[in-house]
């Protein structure tokens, strides 16, 4: 997790103390002025794969617990000249890192994020090109614009 202006210290302490020991709260240290969204900070893609914003995120101050994992820089985000979206997106230039993993190797992305898709084919995964474009204002895409609520599959840790 990531502290942020909707994510306080308190709430951190609250789910380490909640959680444990089933569960172990690593804390990701963002530079953006103004952090809201982790989706736009680092984002897990598969076990260990992690994708990170070369703008917010310090690679050399991650947790050591992702040592081994392999981190990803998310590239230069394509530009969006759609005004409207520009001003109403909470979320910023980063958007594109707004992802929705499908599986390991499958990724929905907006296909208006070339860059974005170009880079994750590059990385060994298959990019979805998708329309959502207009659910920025909202304050995300696809991450941010789903919930599952069943999973296949069983509890592992990648740590």
């Amino acid at each position: 997790m990531t502290r942020s202006n909707v994510t306080n210290r308190m709430g951190i302490d609250w789910l380490r103390r909640h959680l444990a020991p089933a569960y172990r709260i690593h804390e990701i240290e963002s530079s953006c002025p103004t952090p809201m969204h982790i989706d736009t900070t680092f984002v897990p893609l598969a076990p260990g794969k992690v994708l990170v914003n070369p703008e917010y995120v310090d690679v050399d101050r991650l947790p050591d617990v992702l040592d081994a994992w392999d981190v990803l820089t998310a590239p230069e985000p394509d530009r969006i000249d759609e005004h409207l979206l520009r001003i109403t997106s909470m979320c910023g230039k980063w958007l594109s890192m707004n992802v929705l993993m499908a599986d390991e190797k499958r990724v929905i992305a907006e296909r208006h994020h070339t860059g974005m898709l170009r880079a994750l084919e590059k990385w060994g995964f298959e990019p979805i090109p998708c329309d959502l474009l207009h659910y920025a204002p909202f304050g995300g895409s696809f991450h941010c614009a789903t919930l599952d609520i069943r999973r296949r599959g069983t509890f592992d840790s990648y740590f």
